[in-house]
């Protein structure tokens, strides 16, 4: 095993710099191409199917979508196309500006009871919900937005797609594989690592590896809420009641954890907090920006657009 291994470290050490430029742009390109081929990719995933059919976008949500468009000015040479989602929360992938345009999934709980109708069995987690118990009530309440609330929603994605944010939350990856590396061949120069057994090089490699991965986790999750809270702002911004229906969105947000906690039993109590926050599913890192501090930031927003006297 000896010679293999040692045949494979020669040509890692021989072309390394080859290797690493490729791998790390293996690694954007790996996480870009889904906003660069958003259309099939985010339909196979998200697409609302009732009756075992594709549902067409109805001329109600085509109606909203082309209202956010006209309240955030976009130019009409950016290209957006729109479908109907399954899930809660819009989706949304793309660059407006590039040939492939930018792809937003608009929930069918928009429409209002299309998804809550009591004909038409939901499953969440694996479990039918009973839209007659005080928990299926209370989701179905959760999942009716106003119109503010689905406008917020909306604009959110489409500040984020405007932004070109995608680009930016694909560079820790390379960026952490990069540092890494020069980090670790800078380190095993100085100690004089080169010259040892491989065995020592390999343990310092795979400290330095998991140091890597550390450094990312903490980037990747540093950027996702710095991200998250300027979407919040930004959305907000747009107008009253933008940043009134911003906070009307967040509770419903949380009423509808609180209510799948209850409906999903024991799994749900490890899937959402007593607050209706996602309960992260690693100890040393959090994705996400809980609900209540966005909740929270949209209604300082709110608050200060109805008295703007107030520092």
């Amino acid at each position: 095993m000896a010679g293999p291994l040692w045949r494979v470290a020669a040509f890692v050490q021989r072309h390394r710099t080859g290797l690493l430029v490729g791998s790390c742009a293996g690694l954007f390109g790996a996480q870009i191409s889904y906003h660069l081929f958003p259309d099939p990719v985010l339909r196979w995933l998200y697409q609302y199917w009732p009756r075992g059919q594709p549902a067409p976008l109805s001329a109600k949500l085509q109606r909203l979508f082309q209202e956010v468009l006209q309240d955030m000015g976009i130019p009409s040479g950016h290209c957006y196309e729109a479908f109907t989602t399954f899930t809660f929360q819009p989706v949304s992938a793309g660059f407006p500006t590039l040939p492939a345009g930018a792809v937003v999934g608009i929930p069918a709980s928009f429409l209002g009871d299309t998804v809550t109708n009591n004909n038409r069995p939901v499953v969440i987690h694996g479990q039918r919900v009973d839209w007659q118990s005080p928990a299926g009530a209370r989701l179905r309440d959760a999942l009716t937005l106003s119109h503010d609330a689905q406008k917020f929603a909306l604009a959110r994605e489409v500040v984020y797609l405007e932004s070109g944010a995608a680009t930016l939350q694909a560079l820790p990856a390379p960026a952490c594989l990069a540092g890494t590396w020069a980090l670790s061949v800078g380190a095993k120069q100085a100690l004089g690592l080169y010259g040892g057994p491989m065995t020592l090089r390999a343990a310092f490699n795979l400290m330095a590896a998991v140091a890597g991965f550390v450094a990312y986790s903490f980037s990747t999750d540093s950027l996702t809420h710095a991200l998250e809270a300027w979407l919040d702002r930004h959305t907000a911004s747009l107008s009253a009641a933008y940043s009134q229906g911003g906070v009307e969105f967040y509770e419903k947000v949380l009423s509808a954890n609180l209510a799948l906690r209850s409906l999903l039993g024991s799994p749900g109590e490890k899937l959402y907090s007593p607050s209706g926050n996602v309960i992260p599913r690693h100890w040393f890192r959090i994705k996400h920006l809980p609900y209540t501090t966005r909740r929270d930031s949209v209604l300082q927003m709110w608050r200060a657009t109805l008295s703007p006297g107030r520092s």
